[in-house]
């Protein structure tokens, strides 16, 4: 099974029969029709303003596919899901670990832990092997408030991406995390690839049954899917930068691939098009889970901590980030 990508902006999907077709204008003016089999797609994701007919997006759904939308330089907008899951008990389990304040910081800790972990891991197989990060670790394990924790992680964060330039080499500059938009072509291509990776994330949390929305170290009162955000954390190191790290070293992406505008930077066709085989290479790389003992890929991964976190939820198992070392 795999994911059907659509980046043209003017692409048109629809259905005929038990297959999905796409339609692409050339540049004669003529449009071309390609069909794919249902039977072969897990996940539609739709990147700028592709058009869906009604046949398809009622098609998707009715196989229990999910259709994400993204903005043209890969900025997650929203989704349409199938049905949720109808595990009561697991949301009022969630709501219940949000309302107990012990249980929520003992979540938040491990979060911040994993994702920690493996931003000292990426750093470390890069050769950039003497961080802070290993005490920032430790401070969060010490620590008695979520926003003590938040403030850790933030300054994590700023310390592990002041390290980026060094295993970016001199052909790209990079003085830090922007985004909103990315004014730089690495922020552009760490904002597609944490939009791809949130597709991912949402997918997995559906099929646990979890409500997106009720996260622990997210803030719920800001609209967003706190919950989706919280999962993608330990994903980030693991998943998201290290496809950026690579497809910037191995020359797959490079600075003319890139177009500016007002200051802000995007992909061209081409470059996005690396850019998703890339992410798809990684998400599709296999690694012996540190839980469970077996070989696995990370889309599969994302969805075991879904549901790890949904067991811990409902059973008090206790949650354990991915970390790979």
């Amino acid at each position: 099974m795999s994911i059907l990508y659509i980046t043209q902006p003017d692409a048109v999907l629809g259905k005929t029969h038990e297959a999905f077709t796409v339609s692409l204008r050339q540049d004669d003016g003529h449009w071309k029709k390609q069909t794919v089999p249902a039977q072969t797609i897990e996940q539609v994701v739709l990147m700028g303003n592709p058009q869906v007919t009604g046949d398809a997006l009622v098609y998707a759904l009715e196989l229990g596919m999910p259709v994400h939308y993204l903005s043209g330089v890969g900025r997650y907008l929203g989704c349409a899901l199938p049905g949720y899951s109808r595990n009561g008990q697991l949301r009022l389990a969630q709501y219940a670990a949000y309302q107990d304040a012990d249980h929520r910081l003992h979540l938040v800790k491990a979060i911040v832990v994993g994702k920690i972990q493996n931003q000292h891991t990426v750093l470390y197989k890069h050769g950039q092997r003497e961080t802070s990060l290993k005490l920032r670790k430790k401070q969060v394990d010490t620590q008695s408030a979520i926003e003590q924790v938040r403030g850790t992680e933030g300054l994590a964060a700023r310390e592990y991406f002041a390290c980026w330039q060094a295993m970016l080499g001199s052909q790209w500059t990079f003085t830090g995390r922007n985004r909103r938009p990315p004014t730089d072509p690495v922020n552009s291509l760490l904002s597609f690839a944490y939009g791809l990776l949130r597709v991912q994330v949402t997918s997995a949390a559906h099929l646990a049954g979890l409500d997106p929305y009720i996260g622990y170290l997210h803030e719920v009162s800001r609209g967003q899917p706190a919950l989706v955000l919280d999962l993608m954390e330990e994903f980030r190191p693991l998943v998201a930068d290290n496809v950026v790290l690579a497809a910037v070293n191995n020359r797959e992406i490079q600075p003319k691939d890139f177009t500016e505008s007002l200051g802000a930077y995007r992909l061209s066709e081409s470059g996005r098009k690396a850019f998703l085989q890339a992410f798809e290479r990684k998400m599709n790389d296999r690694f012996q889970h540190p839980v469970f003992g077996y070989q696995c890929t990370y889309r599969r991964a994302i969805e075991l901590q879904a549901r790890l976190l949904a067991r811990h939820l409902q059973e008090a198992i206790p949650y354990k980030p991915l970390i790979l070392r």
